[in-house]
């Protein structure tokens, strides 16, 4: 057995537990920045309570994709897998009862989430400060577009906003004084900065190991997008701007993304001087130019590739750059990706079967590890879906008292809009989670 073939083998045969077994997060956040945080968290393995004020709760669940195709048996489709492994207790924060409840989850809490504009929980009492009091080793992280100091940090702000603040979108397109600057899609300003926060919360639960201290983040979506570059780094060092490239990686000996003679798109990369060498045996116009990468050469090399994949077939790059061993690869679509049989095989396309909502296919788990495999159990629910099983029997609150708080409109429901709303079919009288009678893990 090859040595890949071992390493494949016990990372598809890891049977320990999560590494964030026992650790405890309340989230109480909305759109992607926030709860794309916990998420990731309840991936490893941490136990996920996801806080909304009823009955409307996370307002993303209403974004609409493309004039309301976007909704799955009356949730949204993103929404379900970006809240994935979260128990839901819808709680109006604005009642004293309710943060009661709430400082009292944070109490049991390794770890609370918020992206709320900068200052609106310390108001309610539920601020770092605050909740610092009652749990010292509290791990507080807060998210936001500019972060909780300066003049901007008031200001609000979305995936968009944080590409154009932190200068990605400047990068974009290309340098000819004609093209217009671009939005990257799928909303990377959310994806990415949340991504560096479970870094920081992992590095400050290692910390509180060492010391017992609990401590405060403070996550910035511009400043974090602009962690990923360095025009302005370029910018102090030669004092002239960065130049936008297009499909072209300036680092590169010759890249690109081209139309095939059969209308499909292919991606290609010469990185090595052998890579490149290889390319120009086959592709006319570019021996003698290898080593020149001044904008004029690289456009001629750009061109040069273009006519070329112009003329042949995706299957026909594919088999030369596999030969030749130069990097080409297929642009894919949503279809080719959903039915690849090495994602699904690797977990990256992952179909689940959640326990209201059916056969759902989700990209899988955000890493494979050896010892301790990750998962994903269950999609997202309506607001205060979980309020029995959390408060009864994770928090210890007496029924009666749990009936008395749903009267007094301390908890609450979805109000059965589009995005908020169980399946079609469901009976609340038929469902033992609902009623708190079980776990969604439990058998």
């Amino acid at each position: 057995m090859s040595y890949f073939k071992i390493i494949e083998e016990i990372i598809f045969n890891a049977r320990g537990p999560p590494p964030l077994e026992g650790i405890k997060v309340v989230e109480f956040a909305h759109y992607i920045l926030g709860p794309n945080i916990p998420r990731l968290l309840a991936q490893l393995g941490a136990e996920v309570i996801k806080i909304e004020p009823p009955p409307r709760g996370d307002r993303w669940k209403y974004a609409s994709m493309w004039g309301g195709k976007g909704f799955y048996k009356g949730m949204r489709i993103d929404y379900l897998y970006l809240n994935s492994n979260k128990y839901f207790v819808g709680i109006d924060f604005k009642k004293e009862e309710g943060r009661k409840l709430i400082v009292e989850l944070a109490k049991r809490a390794d770890v609370f989430v918020e992206n709320m504009e900068p200052g609106t929980l310390d108001r309610y009492g539920l601020g770092y400060l605050q909740l610092k009091e009652v749990n010292p080793r509290l791990i507080y992280v807060s998210a936001s577009g500019y972060g909780n100091w300066g003049p901007l940090s008031k200001l609000p702000s979305y995936d968009i906003i944080g590409q154009a603040e932190s200068g990605l979108i400047d990068t974009t397109g290309w340098e000819d004084g004609v093209s217009e600057a671009y939005r990257l899609p799928d909303y990377p300003g959310d994806w990415l900065p949340s991504t560096m926060a479970v870094s920081a919360i992992i590095a400050a639960l290692i910390y509180r190991e060492r010391t017992g201290k609990g401590q405060y983040i403070d996550l910035s979506q511009a400043a974090s997008m602009q962690r990923f570059m360095y025009h302005f780094t370029y910018m102090s060092l030669t004092g002239t701007r960065l130049k936008r490239s297009g499909f072209i990686d300036p680092s590169a000996y010759a890249s690109g993304v081209f139309k095939t003679a059969d209308g499909r798109f292919v991606a290609i990369a010469a990185m090595t001087e052998r890579q490149y060498d290889a390319l120009a045996e086959i592709v006319p116009g570019l021996k003698g130019l290898r080593d020149a990468r001044d904008r004029e050469s690289l456009w001629r090399k750009y061109e040069a590739l273009r006519a070329w994949a112009s003329t042949k077939t995706l299957g026909d790059l594919l088999e030369l750059g596999k030969k030749a061993g130069i990097p080409i690869q297929p642009v894919l679509n949503d279809k080719e990706v959903l039915e690849d049989p090495w994602r699904a095989e690797r977990g990256s396309v992952l179909r689940i079967k959640d326990r209201l909502y059916g056969e759902i296919v989700v990209p899988g788990p955000i890493v494979k590890m050896s010892g301790t495999p990750l998962s994903i159990k269950w999609v997202a629910r309506p607001v205060g879906y979980h309020n029995r099983l959390v408060l009864i029997r994770k928090l210890g609150l007496p029924q009666g008292e749990v009936e008395r708080l749903e009267k007094e409109g301390v908890l609450g429901y979805w109000d059965g809009q589009p995005g908020n709303m169980p399946p079609p079919g469901w009976k609340a009288e038929e469902d033992p989670v609902f009623k708190g009678e079980k776990d969604e893990v439990e058998p």
